[in-house]
């Protein structure tokens, strides 16, 4: 086969994902001569981003740091949605809950109070009262904001997607890259269509992203993730005008809850911590009736009318050390900018990191964000 050479773009996107998709916007919208490269879909029921909704909230558990991040990212969001006609974050309000010994409630707090977050302080009986679908212990916690909400994945990765071919972007599906090589004078990506040169490179791989960056020896590390959908007794009543997401620390699960929206075949629940290693080429797509039994146990624990199972779907999470993200220069090539390790809490950023991105690939002056920059991994970086 005779490889061809193309014209040269100014940045080639190396991952058409959720990351990448927010990239490419991003730097289109710029004048951005832009190539993403995806060796699936966009997008695609093989990629992280898997299972119809995720959560978005701003009273952030993990760190107050991701706070300015994340309302960036709804913003955008909400812009997004406008311009493509669609509603894309549906803003139902949220509920992070602790079990007594548990964490989860009292670090949702704290961002909020650093932030001026909206949110309101109770106990399980007030839940249980403004929400008669839960019967919490009266001794647990919950810090309830009313700014939380979930997005859709599939029309906002689809809308990214249009926004950027719309301003440009060129996307080529079903072509993975095979290597990749940088100088100070541009970037070459070899697939098994053809050879592409840019100026610059973003590489937004997701959980092949050890792979894509293997000579930086990135500290990431595959999880296989099991989303589950089941069947409640009265539907109505757990649609998102009349139930919140849910977060809840308790022990054995660190349950998350999301609101029937549209045609879902039910009220959408997953376990946060835990998961078994993979490597992305391996994960086991088949999934066991009782791998759902401790998120069944901690769903029935909390909420009324829990039935059947109804649908069920596999992803991934690629976590770091500290299950804070990486997004920064590659160390050797100032000309190459990438984004990895999202540890599962990724999706709802993804125009706001997208602007980051392009702003690292774009602009000589931009600084990488301190707590998710590499340096803070030096000494794991091999």
């Amino acid at each position: 086969m005779t490889i061809a050479t193309t014209r040269p773009f100014d940045v080639i996107v190396l991952g058409g994902g959720t990351m990448g998709s927010g990239a490419a916007l991003a730097l289109a919208r710029r004048g951005q001569r832009v190539l993403v490269l995806e060796q699936f879909t966009t997008p695609s029921s093989m990629a992280s981003h898997s299972g119809r909704t995720r959560i978005i909230r701003q009273a952030y558990f993990e760190s107050p740091a991701y706070v300015p991040m994340v309302r960036e990212a709804d913003r955008l969001w909400v812009e997004i949605g406008a311009e493509v006609g669609q509603t894309l974050l549906h803003r139902c309000g949220g509920l992070d809950i602790s079990a007594p010994g548990e964490t989860q409630a009292e670090s949702a707090r704290e961002s909020a109070v650093q932030w001026d977050v909206p949110y309101e302080w109770l106990d399980g009986a007030e839940v249980n009262r403004r929400w008669s679908q839960f019967h919490l212990p009266d001794d647990w916690s919950a810090c309830y904001s009313p700014v939380t909400g979930f997005l859709d994945v599939e029309p906002g990765l689809t809308a990214m997607r249009s926004l950027a071919e719309g301003a440009g972007a060129v996307w080529h599906e079903h072509e993975p890259a095979l290597d990749w090589q940088a100088t100070p004078s541009g970037v070459t990506v070899t697939t098994g269509q053809g050879t592409y040169t840019a100026d610059r490179l973003v590489v937004s791989a997701g959980a092949w992203a050890a792979t894509a960056l293997r000579g930086l020896g990135l500290p990431l590390t595959v999880r296989r993730k099991l989303l589950w959908w089941y069947e409640m007794g009265d539907r109505a009543a757990y649609m998102a005008d009349r139930f919140p997401v849910l977060i809840a620390g308790m022990p054995g699960c660190q349950l998350y809850v999301i609101p029937i929206s549209g045609d879902d075949p039910g009220l959408k629940a997953g376990d946060h911590a835990g998961g078994d290693e993979t490597a992305a080429d391996d994960l086991r797509r088949q999934i066991d009736d009782d791998e759902a039994d401790s998120v069944t146990e901690a769903m029935r624990t909390l909420v009324h009318g829990v039935g059947a199972i109804t649908d069920r779907q596999v992803c991934m999470y690629t976590m770091t050390p500290d299950e804070d993200f990486i997004v920064d220069r590659h160390p050797e090539y100032d000309n190459v900018t990438f984004a990895a390790g999202f540890s599962g809490h990724g999706f709802k950023f993804a125009p706001a990191m997208g602007e980051h991105l392009a702003d690292l690939s774009s602009d000589p002056a931009a600084r990488p964000i301190p707590h998710i920059a590499l340096a803070r991994l030096a000494q794991a970086v091999s």
